[in-house]
Parts: structure tokens; sequence; C-alpha cells
């Protein structure tokens, strides 16, 4: 083990501050990034001649040897970490990788790094979600299902239409990972501790060899910058809000008292005492992440909210929570996205609760604007008629036309079409409503927005 300082100390670090100290526990799983970039800085180091094509030679060849053979130390971080297998194999040659470059702006660049890549998968997962989301709308185009305000039934909707409001969801969950990767996608080495360095790196080359689009425009905030990671952890707080809600109608449709999801056994697990329950735990424990990854927001912007420019030690602790962010998001994403085409929906029983509760009042409401009258006087009509209803235990489906003729004299026979579940769902025929034939044509664009932003994705547009 060595130390990357220590020249002015006359004393050793207390090893229980040492082991306070330290972040190699944590930094070793971006030891791989380490390696791509500081083989990319020895390539630099050649260009400018302060190392020959003998040692740049024999630098790569080392670190793809180290690359291959990583074990855990007890080394302060990854940097030393790697300095002192260097030594080790080459000698004093190992020492000349740090040449004009600090732990401050490669870390930055390590984890940026990182993002870039953790992003594209988690893109993939959203890709695979939308589109199962979208395949399904597609089949259950038509399928009624009662659509609720304040936990009531309020409207008579379609099944494909309420899974395309969750498509909506992670189609904006897919834009703000987008715009969060372009915020990461920007190279800080050459910054070095915070005020640049004195041997005229070539950044640009830098920028092109490690695959970023951009380079950091000001040394002293590249290397205090942490508002990638507070993007990406705003990312993930949003999106594992959309899955919690998500999660929460599904566990609300597969209770007794809804029973409009069937529970497939490869998604639920049992009870240790009642032998007959089939409980939600995948939705229920995904609903419950949102609390870890809000707090890993919460960990990030209280780290930085007090710092001074530039460096602090501080930032070492901005790496556990992104960590968790990673990881919990991707588990997340993964295992809802096989829970999906799983979904067996209990159809008869959604149309039979749609019947519930005086669905179609509005369309009774809006049949009598058609007919002449302003919309309150046919909102407290309507609220007649429903009061009647309840007096007399019917409902607007067992109701005649001779009664309604008794509340007002504007109803005719064809009231009994606007009022039915089919009727009403229908007449929803404007842009992004839930009549199936504009269902059909939304699935048609959310398609193509799919496709869309996964070429951008590739393409690292924005």
């Amino acid at each position: 083990m060595i130390k990357l300082w220590g020249g002015r100390f006359e004393k050793s670090l207390d090893y229980e501050i040492f082991n306070f100290l330290k972040s190699f526990d944590v930094d070793k799983y971006l030891f791989f990034y380490e390696i791509k970039i500081i083989y990319v800085y020895v390539k630099n180091l050649f260009y400018l001649k302060y190392i020959n094509f003998y040692e740049k030679k024999i630098i790569l060849n080392s670190l793809i040897y180290i690359k291959n053979n990583f074990f855990f130390d007890n080394n302060e971080d990854i940097h030393s970490y790697l300095e002192s297998r260097l030594i080790k194999i080459i000698g004093e040659l190992g020492k000349k990788i740090y040449i004009g470059k600090s732990r401050n702006d490669q870390v930055s660049s390590i984890t940026r790094l990182l993002i870039l890549k953790e992003s594209n998968k988690i893109s993939q997962l959203l890709s695979f979600i939308r589109k199962n989301l979208i395949y399904i709308a597609e089949i259950e185009f038509e399928t009624i299902l009662p659509g609720f305000t304040h936990l009531q039934i309020a409207q008579p909707i379609t099944l494909g239409h309420y899974l395309l409001s969750w498509n909506e969801m992670f189609r904006r969950d897919h834009i703000r990972l987008l715009e969060c990767k372009k915020k990461v996608n920007f190279c800080t080495i050459g910054s070095a501790a915070l005020a640049g360095n004195n041997y005229l790196l070539n950044r640009f080359l830098i920028k092109k060899l490690l695959k970023f689009k951009f380079l950091t425009e000001n040394s002293i905030d590249a290397v205090s910058d942490r508002d990638y990671i507070i993007d990406f952890a705003n990312f993930c707080s949003i999106t594992i809000m959309h899955l919690s809600r998500i999660c929460e109608e599904l566990i609300n449709w597969s209770c007794n008292k809804f029973n409009f999801l069937i529970l497939s056994d490869k998604i639920s697990s049992g009870s240790s005492i009642m032998p007959q329950k089939k409980n939600p735990d995948l939705f229920e424990l995904i609903r419950s992440k949102s609390g870890r990854i809000y707090g890993n927001l919460f960990n990030i912007l209280t780290i930085l909210k007090s710092q001074p420019l530039s460096y602090n030690k501080d930032l070492q602790e901005d790496k556990e929570s992104l960590f968790d962010n990673i990881y919990t998001i991707k588990n997340c994403l993964n295992c809802f996205r096989k829970s999906i085409l799983l979904l067996k929906f209990n159809k008869k029983n959604m149309y039979l609760s749609s019947l519930k509760n005086f669905s179609t009042s509005t369309d009774l409401a809006d049949y009598l604007v058609l007919k002449g009258l302003n919309f309150r006087n046919s909102h407290f009509i309507v609220g007649t008629c429903i009061k009647y209803c309840e007096k007399n235990k019917i409902n607007l489906f067992n109701i005649t036309i001779k009664e309604l003729k008794k509340i007002s004299i504007f109803f005719e026979k064809d009231i009994f079409y606007y009022i039915s579940l089919e009727g009403s769902i229908q007449s929803k025929n404007n842009y992004g409503s839930t009549a199936p034939n504009q269902v059909l044509k939304s699935i048609k664009r959310a398609k193509y927005l799919l496709n869309n932003i996964i070429i951008n994705f590739k393409n690292d547009r924005i």
C-alpha cells in the first residue's frame, strides 16, 4: 500500500481514523472506469512526450494485467491502489501515471462514465416496459374498466386507455433520463485539483478517447459539481414514484374488494399461517422502495448544500447513494418488466363494476346540453334523476323513459344509448381520449415516440 500524499507529514495517520477516511470499499466498484481513464491518460502523456513509446507500452500492458487480476486491498482509495499495483509490477515507471492529474477531476469523470453506462441499461428496461404496456393496450383497446376519481367510480373508460396512461408516465421518465444523460456527458479530466494543470494536456483528445460529448468549461466547477448526480437521483425519485403509484393500483385491483386482477403465482407469494392467501408482495416491495430512493436524493442535496468551492472531502459521500439508486431502480424496473405480461385481468368484474355508482351521469347531463339546455341546469336535472334512482333503489340502466320524462321533458328514447357504457366510451372521441378508435390512434403514436427515443438514446441526442 502507498499514499498519494504524505511528504510533509511526520507521523502516521491513526489506524481507526485511516479506516474512517478511506473510500476503497466503495470506490472499488468504480475500478474498471479508473483503468479506462488512466489508459487514455497514459496515451495522452505519450503524445505530449512525457513518456516514450516503450514506457507507454509497458504501462498499458500492466493496466490490462491489473484489470484482469483485480483483488481487494486495504488502500486509501482506488487511485492509490492502482499506483501501488503498478509500482510493484513496473517499478518507478508506475509513478508517472499521475503527471498533471488529480483525484478530484478523475473521480468526477469516473462517476460520469458509470452513470452514462447505467443510463443505457435503464433505458433498455424502460423500453421493454413501455413496449409491453403498448402491446397489452392494443389487445385491451375495447375492454371496459371503471375510471376512478377520489377512489370512487367516476366514468367508464377502456383498459387500453388506462394502460397507455402508465406508458405516458414512463415516457416522461425516459425523456428525463435522456436529459440527465446529456448533462452527465462532460469530461472533467485536465481540471486537476481545481485550477487546471501545467502540462498542456489535449483535453479534446481525452474527451474523444473517453467518448464524452462535451468538455467542462471551468476547472473549479468541474471538480466540485455534483449536479449530475442530483439529476440522476431526481430521475430515480420520479420514476420510483410512478412505479409506486402503478403498484398501488395493482395492489388495489388484486384485493377482494376490487377483484380486477388475478395474481400469477410467478409474481406473488403466500402467507406462513393462512394457506389461502396470495399476496402482491412484489408490488408492495417496489412501492416501499420509493422511501429508499427519496432518501438518496435528500442525501446528495444535503452533502452539497453548504459546501464552499471547490473540492471537499464531503464529496467522498456522493457514491454510496448513487450506487444504491442504480441498483434499486434497475432492480425495480426489471421485476416490474417481468410482471407486466403476467397480469391477468378480470374483465367481467371490471365491466360489472363500471355499471355501479351512476358512472354515466355526466353523459346524461351532456345529452341534455345537446338538447339545448345549459350545463348547470342539466347538472341539476341529472342530480334529481340520481336522487330518484337512489330512493327507488334502481340505477340509470333500469330507469324507464316514462320516469325520466317526469323529471325533464327533454329526455327521449335515444338517451339509453348515451348512458350505456359502450355509448359513453364511444362518445369520448377526441384526441387522447378513451374511445377505442382514439386508443388505437394513441397506440400508433406511442409506438412512434418509443422508437424515436430509442434512436435518440443510441445517438446521444436530445
